[in-house]
């Protein structure tokens, strides 16, 4: 599904399109709280330009004082309160991570981003309070109000306190000075402008949690579950919806990403899914999106149709279509599907 079913029929063709033209590298969905989408269209190389980074606030952007510095406590050894100059004595790092959010949908007007992220392990900053062995469970809250609860086990994943985002400190609406990184999981479990983490033996109750599966069972019953790690999923950036092509080639180019594995194929269908070809990849790190692009014969004129899925190397696959069941808008990976008008 797309985030926004603006759309009109190109004359005498029968092709959908836009029935408007949204430029620019960031849309803007609503501005308080701040939600942006990135145009995955106008991505010019890996990483996404830290102006153009999606943006999904819950409530008002807090003032800079209010998460200057960092507490944790719980079950932990050694309380602490953290700021700045307690984190210099330990080594930084720098990753490469697609930011997704849960409730983002297919298409090229996306909330999910790519970034190099810079800070410190937070293995090593929740080290400095001596978490106990009855610790399971991080629970996060940014000065916000905005609360999440992690597995523990989490922090020994690549996860991270970040200060900067593609080299530059981090802007106010991407949680400055500084915010939980989760890379593989979605959006809503980084959480910004962090300044609390209480290590607790059990999670925030799953049945207030807004960011939950919400399964339709046997005689309308509904199960909640917890939201998965970051789906598989692709999209396709170039041509864009509702384009003109003319016979001849036209090479497609597009992105993949996936939070339980690297991705392993992008394939490509011209003919309905009767048959798929596998597609160039320049995959990047480990939980950075792949780049993809593959070149394709258009003869006749009329409605075209291209698709694309990806697969991971853990072997997940996106879905020909959404489980029917879900009556959640979260977890859109089904596979994208576009037209154009051929003449």
């Amino acid at each position: 599904m797309r985030r926004r079913e603006f759309f009109g029929v190109l004359a005498g063709s029968g092709l959908i399109v836009p029935a408007r033209n949204l430029l620019g590298d960031s849309i803007l969905v609503s501005s308080n709280p701040r939600i942006s989408e990135f145009d995955l269209q106008s991505l010019e190389g890996r990483y996404t330009p830290a102006t153009d980074f999606y943006v999904r606030n819950h409530y008002a952007i807090p003032p800079a004082s209010a998460a200057s510095t960092l507490s944790i406590s719980g079950e932990v050894e050694k309380p602490v309160t953290i700021s700045s100059k307690d984190l210099a004595q330990l080594k930084i790092q720098q990753l490469g991570a697609v930011l997704e959010c849960s409730g983002d949908g297919t298409g090229p007007q996306a909330l999910a981003s790519n970034g190099l992220w810079e800070g410190w392990p937070l293995q090593d900053v929740l080290a400095l309070a001596r978490p106990t062995a009855k610790a399971r469970f991080l629970l996060l809250t940014g000065a916000d109000g905005f609360r999440r609860s992690v597995p523990v086990e989490q922090a020994s994943r690549g996860a991270m306190l970040v200060t900067k985002l593609n080299r530059q400190p981090l802007p106010p609406e991407h949680g400055a000075p500084w915010r939980a990184l989760f890379p593989g999981l979605y959006g809503m479990q980084s959480v910004k402008w962090l300044k609390q983490i209480d290590l607790a033996a059990a999670p925030l109750s799953l049945e207030t949690d807004e960011y939950a599966a919400v399964i339709k069972g046997p005689a309308g019953a509904t199960q909640r579950q917890s939201l998965p790690t970051v789906l598989v999923k692709s999209v396709i950036t170039y041509p864009v919806l509702g384009q003109v092509l003319h016979p001849g080639t036209v090479t497609l180019r597009g992105l993949a990403w996936s939070g339980g594995g690297k991705i392993a194929a992008v394939e490509i269908t011209t003919d309905g899914g009767k048959s798929w070809r596998v597609a160039n990849l320049n995959p990047g790190s480990r939980y950075e999106w792949a780049i993809w692009h593959y070149t394709v014969g258009i003869r006749g004129t009329g409605v075209a149709e291209f698709a694309v899925r990806a697969v991971d190397d853990k072997g997940s696959e996106q879905p020909a279509t959404r489980d029917p069941d879900r009556l959640d808008p979260y977890t859109n990976n089904s596979i994208e599907r576009i037209q154009f008008l051929v003449q």
